[in-house]
């Protein structure tokens, strides 16, 4: 109990200390060094060389007590150099499916000197170990596991260093201001009901389009190819895909109130299964969610706007966040 305090209040103190940047060059007030457990040894080793020669009179031993002291002091100051003006940087996020793993870019430079040996990384998830030379960027990419859908933000970024000797342990810890976008983890539901209104009796099928042709439209990123009509396209013409009667009377609407039976975040899953499987299907698909419309669409720009309405719906998350 106690012990759990403490680590709530040491965090309560970070977060307080710490604050999302997007860019950090780390400087005194945020680089932590302390002696690591061989430089405790050292420091015994010291203490009992100077008590030796204060016991013997010995001028050798004061000489290399004093020696391996100044030597500590040297490592004091590399330590520090190794971590001061090291610049920090975000990069691109891609969006992901709950439960996934979200990748985060994350460029390093190294201004004035070389970097040795610095580790950075979650401390759940392990650290890499980065050197840089002198005014050299390295673009790292991190992993952790994004469990809730809306925006995740990453745990603070460790930094460890135990370079020169290993005689001193430097840290440091940097919150950066990635915000990953997460969409429901998709879970099949059940087969999508069939569209009401003027398209009642319109079923949704895996074959998309019925027998009769009804002409082109120019393919849009994120179509099936299935319909493309190659032999215009080896002559020199834009791509174009073939529609067919069903294709052009029936869109698909998923909406939210289809799946009553569910709770929240399932019917969050259930419709986005939905939508994974309209747009692979290449129907023409809208998304009724309470507050949100989206007008029926298909392609990749559709379907990303159908999954981040999804993502954010009950978050207290502006859209465009």
């Amino acid at each position: 109990m106690l012990g759990q305090r403490l680590r709530d209040r040491w965090e309560r103190w970070l977060s307080q200390r710490i604050k999302p940047v997007n860019q950090v060059i780390l400087q005194q007030n945020r680089i932590f060094i302390f002696l690591s457990r061989t430089g405790l040894g050292f420091l015994l080793l010291l203490v009992v060389l100077l008590v030796m020669a204060i016991n013997f009179q010995n001028n050798l031993i004061f000489g290399f007590t004093f020696w391996l002291f100044s030597l500590l002091l040297v490592v004091i100051f590399h330590t520090y150099a190794n971590f001061s003006g090291l610049e920090i940087q975000a990069g691109n996020t891609q969006a992901v499916f709950a439960g996934e793993i979200a990748e985060c870019s994350l460029f390093m430079r190294a201004h004035q000197r070389e970097r040795v040996a610095i580790k950075i990384g979650w401390p759940d998830t392990g650290l890499q170990t980065v050197w840089l030379d002198r005014g050299e960027e390295k673009t790292l990419s991190l992993r952790h596991v994004a469990e809730q859908r809306g925006y995740y933000r990453p745990p603070r970024l460790r930094l460890e260093s135990h370079y020169p000797l290993a005689l001193l342990r430097t840290w440091s810890w940097v919150q950066l201001d990635w915000r990953v976008l997460v969409y429901p983890a998709p879970v099949w539901p059940g087969e999508i009901p069939q569209t009401s209104g003027e398209h009642e009796g319109a079923s949704v099928s895996s074959e998309p389009w019925g027998d009769d042709f009804a002409g082109f439209h120019l393919y849009q990123p994120g179509e099936s190819l299935r319909r493309a009509y190659w032999r215009a396209y080896a002559k020199g013409l834009p791509l174009l895909i073939m529609e067919h009667a069903q294709s052009v009377e029936s869109d698909v609407w998923l909406d939210w109130d289809a799946l009553a039976h569910l709770g929240p975040e399932a019917r969050l899953s259930g419709l986005c299964a939905w939508v994974l499987h309209c747009e692979e299907q290449a129907l023409p698909y809208g998304l009724k969610l309470p507050g949100t419309l989206l007008a029926p669409a298909r392609g990749e720009q559709h379907r990303a706007a159908c999954l981040k309405a999804l993502a954010l719906f009950n978050t207290g998350t502006a859209e465009h966040g």
